[in-house]
């Protein structure tokens, strides 16, 4: 009973502790029973340990949101240690398939260029440009003006001289030195130009023999004019290539930066950029000549500097440096994009080179073949020509196709990640 008035509200403790005294008769309130009191003091003892028990309730699911949140942050950082880790192997992954990818790059290029280069250099050489009988396709001048002099009946004294001065100009030191079809244009241009400034003089030829000898000669400058012309955009189109290819021969050597810093380290890495003038400081410019020495270098140190740095990120405390975006696994990593971007420019440049090379022997083909219509080639002396001229192509393609076969530039190519970057 003493525990129960203690837990009374105090307001009841006082009414049950004061003595009764008597009230007026107007306001008296029936005095409460014994029974009364009890079951109010054991009202609010329930109401009391109902409180206690959701206090005890609440403390224990914060207990469980503190555990859970405690388990939560445990598992947070060690998915961020597995994220570095994933990421760690990524980067050697990605960094050694971009190194293979620019190996690759390099090797296609530079057999690209040597190819690009013969071409040029061939085609001038196989240019049927000799005004004289060694002409593989049997034009000589001197010949053709003699037939031309007998056919259009030209005097016999202008004939004669008309065709001394075809004899001279194609034994000119100009004209036998060119190794294009320039000489044959060149002489047959000349020729004319004789023609018409003899008609002026009084024992000239007449206006009528000078339209004959033009009309005669009129085939000859065009089947020329014709050779020298597929010859020439021949020549444009394969310096315009080769100019490309050695634009994208610098990018890439710029881009093997990376790459010589990662495996080289600390080590002096100067000896790969360009040598800058006397008296003037050190470029920045790594040097194109030097990318095979790199890509070899690259390749064969990779593998020791992977070794190194799976040490060093064995070790916790060096995780975050060996991925921080100013180490040079990073960058390395981060240039996988621009690989692939060079690496689709030199697969549009490769597939250009057949497609020169077609409109080239298209064009010699057709011009021999209207040659051949207008009387000026002899069929077996066509025929050779365009065999040869098949040949050359032929090799040419084979050359390419051998060079691309066996480089597995599309496998290589697929290995690489471009998008996945280390920030």
């Amino acid at each position: 009973m003493g525990l129960a008035l203690a837990l009374l509200p105090a307001h009841l403790r006082a009414q049950t502790a004061a003595p009764a005294t008597p009230a007026p008769a107007a306001v008296a309130a029936p005095h409460p029973s014994p029974e009364e009191v009890t079951a109010q003091a054991q009202a609010t003892v329930a109401l009391l340990t109902r409180r206690v028990d959701s206090l005890r309730v609440a403390y224990r699911q914060q207990q469980r949101l503190y555990s859970d949140l405690g388990g939560k942050f445990t598992s947070f950082l060690a998915g961020q240690q597995l994220s570095r880790s994933t990421r760690f192997a990524l980067a050697k992954n990605n960094v050694r398939a971009t190194a293979d990818l620019l190996l690759v790059c390099h090797s296609r290029l530079t057999q690209l260029r040597a190819l690009t280069q013969a071409l040029r250099n061939a085609n001038e050489q196989a240019a049927l440009s000799s005004p004289t009988e060694s002409n593989p396709l049997g034009i000589s001048l001197v010949d053709y003006t003699k037939t031309l002099v007998t056919n259009k009946v030209v005097d016999k004294n202008r004939g004669r001289r008309l065709v001394d001065l075809a004899a001279h100009l194609t034994q000119t030191s100009f004209v036998s030195a060119m190794p294009t079809v320039g000489p044959m244009l060149n002489a047959v241009g000349q020729l004319l130009t004789s023609v018409r400034a003899n008609s002026l003089s009084s024992d000239g030829f007449t206006a009528e023999q000078v339209k004959l000898i033009e009309n005669g000669l009129r085939p000859t400058l065009n089947f020329f004019s014709a050779l020298d012309a597929a010859r020439a955009d021949n020549q444009a189109s394969l310096l315009t290539l080769d100019n490309e290819l050695m634009v994208l021969q610098h990018q890439l050597s710029q881009l093997y930066r990376p790459y010589a810093q990662l495996v080289a380290y600390q080590e002096d890495i100067s000896a790969y950029y360009t040598a800058p003038p006397p008296g003037q400081p050190a470029t920045n410019t790594l040097d194109v000549s030097n990318i095979s020495r790199m890509s070899n270098y690259v390749a064969a140190s990779l593998n020791p500097r992977f070794a190194s740095l799976d040490q060093s990120f064995a070790r916790a405390q060096n995780q975050g440096d060996i991925l921080d975006p100013d180490s040079f696994l990073t960058p390395a990593n981060n240039s996988a994009e621009a690989a692939v971007q060079l690496a689709a420019q030199l697969q549009s440049l490769t597939d250009r080179l057949p497609v020169i090379t077609g409109q080239y022997s298209a064009a010699i083909r057709a011009a021999i073949a209207q040659g051949q219509q207008d009387g000026l080639i002899k069929a077996d002396r066509a025929t050779k020509v365009i065999a040869d001229e098949t040949t050359r192509a032929k090799a040419a393609a084979e050359t390419y196709q051998q060079a691309r076969a066996s480089e597995r530039f599309g496998e290589v190519l697929s290995n690489v990640k471009p998008l996945f970057k280390l920030y």
